[in-house]
């Protein structure tokens, strides 16, 4: 049997809604995934470990992990409550970090997906195979210095390049794209050989990095990639360049830099590369919906050129009491690789190629930040409002948290989506029952209206 409509209609709203926003609860690794975006929560030091003093340690193991259990549900226009999609995307972390001292150290952890409310018999309108549960190594490797001066990370690692809070055009050792409203980064990490050499005098730092996982096996010395970065301090400027080379791929060269202007930090960040992660269209005949049977259109493979990318933003923080804190930001985003007419995305989502919040050809984003207001210690708000400024479609989420007994965080979001009709945050179709070529049958997705998400997250 397939999927009902309203359930795929419901996976599409609940995918552009974000994962809950909450930070990942292990040990941080600022040198391994970056520094936080902006404004945004750190990995979280719940779970940090005090650095290993010199001498052995008598503890050198720490185990670990967090449980995480979400329920989503989604309502789209025309749809009774009775028939809102329900989704239940649980989580558990489990890892293993060994500190024997200040010099060694090794990291493993596990993830397991777990949905009880897939259906894994139908097929998933964004892409790639519906799964109730689903278990990977997030993270694998080993970290030793070279006479206190060059730091080697080898395995399975985090590594995150670029200033933007958003979305991050140089986040290139990532095979996926990142969600934008998903404070919780739940993508895997890329087996990596990275060497870091700092140059403290300067406050400046170079990586090299050797690439063994791609989109493809990396079963032959040929198919190993690079990649190098520098980060310069010149003032009160940090500026950053990278580039990596993978065979049979189009190298990709990065800028990025934050900067300190009167009492706004700006930032932002260009990607400079030919090709697409994704195959890109281009629409020779538009969709006919009104036509007996319904025409979704005619499409060609468009040869991927030169498509830049760029973000650029600014935030700034108000210190309203000797305690508390409120910060405003906001940033545009260019996609050169994105669309201009709403119309192509039926065909996407048909081809399995339509990727949310990386549509556009123009994006827009604004976020408020209120963390611990007032005697509200354990608690702390998120605003955030994305918009597609080529089909003027928008969400507006807010994202509620609090710590209620030390370890156990309680968690709430709604996100509203409005603007235009079959813009992508308000994607639509009417259902297609002999589109060319098939499936029979597409459809129909009624345009999201209120998406709302509770979730528990114990960490240890």
């Amino acid at each position: 049997m397939g999927m009902t409509t309203l359930a795929r209609a419901g996976l599409l709203a609940l995918a552009l809604a974000a994962a809950p926003a909450a930070a990942q609860d292990r040990p941080p690794e600022e040198e391994m995934f970056g520094a936080p975006a902006p404004g945004r929560p750190a990995d979280s030091d719940i779970l940090a470990v005090a650095p290993a003093a010199p001498q052995l340690r008598e503890d050198p193991l720490k185990l670990g992990g967090v449980l995480y259990l979400r329920a989503n549900t989604s309502w789209s226009k025309g749809v009774p409550p009775s028939d809102w999609t329900l989704d239940s995307p649980n989580l558990m972390d489990l890892y293993l970090d060994v500190r024997p001292n200040d010099r060694v150290r090794a990291f493993a952890l596990g993830r397991m997906l777990y949905d009880p409310a897939v259906d894994p018999a139908s097929p998933n309108p964004l892409g790639g195979a519906s799964k109730v549960t689903d278990a990977f190594l997030d993270q694998l490797w080993i970290r030793f210095d070279v006479e206190r001066t060059a730091f080697v990370t080898a395995g399975k690692q985090h590594v995150k390049w670029g200033t933007g809070y958003f979305w991050n055009p140089t986040d290139y050792l990532h095979r996926a794209a990142r969600n934008p409203l998903a404070v919780f980064d739940d993508r895997a990490g890329t087996m990596l050989l990275k060497v870091h050499v700092p140059w403290e005098r300067k406050g400046w730092n170079f990586y090299a990095v050797g690439i063994l996982e791609s989109d493809e096996p990396v079963n032959r010395v040929g198919k190993v990639g690079a990649a190098a970065r520098a980060e310069v301090v010149l003032g009160t400027v940090e500026i950053g360049a990278d580039a990596v080379v993978r065979k049979g791929k189009s190298p990709l060269f990065g800028v990025d830099f934050s900067a300190g202007i009167w009492e706004l930090d700006v930032y932002g960040e260009a990607s400079l590369h030919t090709g697409s992660r994704i195959p890109l269209w281009t629409m020779t005949a538009p969709p006919d919906f009104s036509a007996v049977p319904p025409f979704l259109g005619s499409y060609q493979p468009l040869e991927p050129g030169f498509n830049p990318q760029a973000t650029i933003g600014a935030r700034w923080s108000w210190k309203y009491s000797d305690e508390d804190s409120l910060t405003v930001g906001a940033e545009w985003y260019f996609n050169d690789a994105g669309y201009d007419d709403p119309r192509i995305y039926p065909w996407l989502v048909y081809t399995g190629d339509l990727q949310p919040f990386y549509q556009g050809r123009q994006y827009a984003g604004a976020y408020v930040l209120l963390p611990k207001p007032g005697s509200w210690n354990n608690t702390d708000f998120v605003l955030s409002t994305l918009g597609n400024l080529a089909d003027r479609s928008f969400v507006t989420r807010l994202d509620w948290s609090w710590l209620a007994l030390t370890y156990l965080r309680v968690e709430a979001f709604a996100a509203v989506h409005y603007g235009r009709e079959g813009g992508e945050f308000r994607f639509s179709l009417p259902q297609l029952t002999n589109p060319s070529p098939p499936p029979p049958t597409i459809g129909p997705y009624p345009p999201p209206v209120l998406d709302l998400g509770v979730a528990l997250r114990v960490s240890l």
